[in-house]
């Protein structure tokens, strides 16, 4: 009985001193949004450590913490941010889902808790799509300014008014495409940073493969290939919606071959064994010089059919 009474009582003790941290982040991420890649970590550890009944009771007082704090809007932007996210995340970790499923599953979350901002932003502001664009073109006005100030002529003026104006398009088509590529990261962010905290605290999570061996289903390719094709079809028979699917999915999946080449890569620096700050330099520029990267992401999109590592055979 006093054994048990000790671990109620150290659970309170943990319980407590998370919830004071998650409602810190949460307060803090007002002023500075860095720490919304980590707050929902406390909630995590809470939930895995003790179970999904104090994961709640964490995130309702996070809540109400954080909207005496700070006001009522952020304190429900805390259930989005910290209680989907975390909580989910946390569970999957407590069950030992596998890595894969794990962070699958949290993106959902993360998708929801995304989506719930959004709507937040849209009642409590007035946010709307229309005001981001407007928000855009502003920018654009007062880069133009300070270049104009800077003394750059008219005619590169011009010049730089289109480049501007035309990342911004493509800004404006690939926007799913960048909210599921960053619902992603947020969620890979998360699962790394709360297996680490608690592997720390000698608690068992599966391993993700190392990087060398990450390997994506040959079968991928094929919405990179549909990809392309419709967005080359979209344009020479001018269906802008099958124009805009078709450019979302090549973004999307251009991304997932990348880190599938960057893998390919990295294989083959560890079988050479290319010392760690060559491999490292030399994955930034296959990261960041546009033309190696397009090489990079043909590399790991002929590895899921060819498999150059001979991981399916090993198998």
């Amino acid at each position: 009985m006093a054994v048990r009474d000790r671990m109620s009582t150290r659970a309170m003790v943990e319980g407590a001193l998370l919830v004071a941290i998650t409602i810190l982040l949460c307060v803090l991420d007002a002023y500075v949004p860095l720490f919304a890649l980590v707050y929902p970590i406390p909630v995590v550890i809470l939930v895995t450590r003790h179970g999904l009944r104090a994961g709640l009771l964490a995130t309702v007082i996070a809540v109400l913490g954080t909207a005496a704090i700070t006001g009522p809007v952020q304190g429900v932007t805390v259930l989005a941010k910290v209680g989907i996210a975390g909580v989910t995340l946390g569970e999957c970790l407590r069950r030992k889902l596998s890595p894969i499923l794990t962070i699958g599953i949290t993106a959902v979350a993360v998708a929801v808790s995304v989506a719930l901002l959004f709507g937040i932003s849209a009642l409590a502001f007035g946010f709307d799509v229309a005001q981001l664009e407007k928000e855009f073109t502003r920018s654009i006005q007062g880069a133009l300014a300070f270049y104009r100030h800077l003394g750059m002529p008219e005619k590169e003026l011009e010049t730089a008014r289109k480049t501007l104006q035309q990342m911004i398009e493509i800004a404006k088509i690939s926007l799913p495409a960048i909210l599921f590529l960053a619902v992603i990261m947020l969620s890979v962010i998360n699962y790394l940073i709360s297996a680490a905290v608690l592997r720390k605290l000698r608690y068992e999570i599966p391993q993700l493969p190392r990087f060398s061996m990450w390997q994506i289903p040959w079968y991928w390719g094929w919405g990179y290939i549909a990809g392309g094709a419709m967005t080359v079809l979209g344009q020479a028979y001018g269906r802008d919606i099958i124009f805009r699917i078709g450019f979302n999915l090549v973004a999307i999946f251009s991304y997932v071959f990348l880190i599938q080449g960057l893998s390919v890569a990295w294989y083959f620096m560890d079988r050479y064994k290319v010392s760690s700050p060559l491999r490292y330099l030399l994955t930034f520029f296959m990261m960041f010089t546009r033309l190696i990267s397009q090489v990079v992401v043909w590399a790991g999109l002929f590895d899921g059919w060819f498999d150059f590592r001979k991981i399916r055979s090993r198998a």
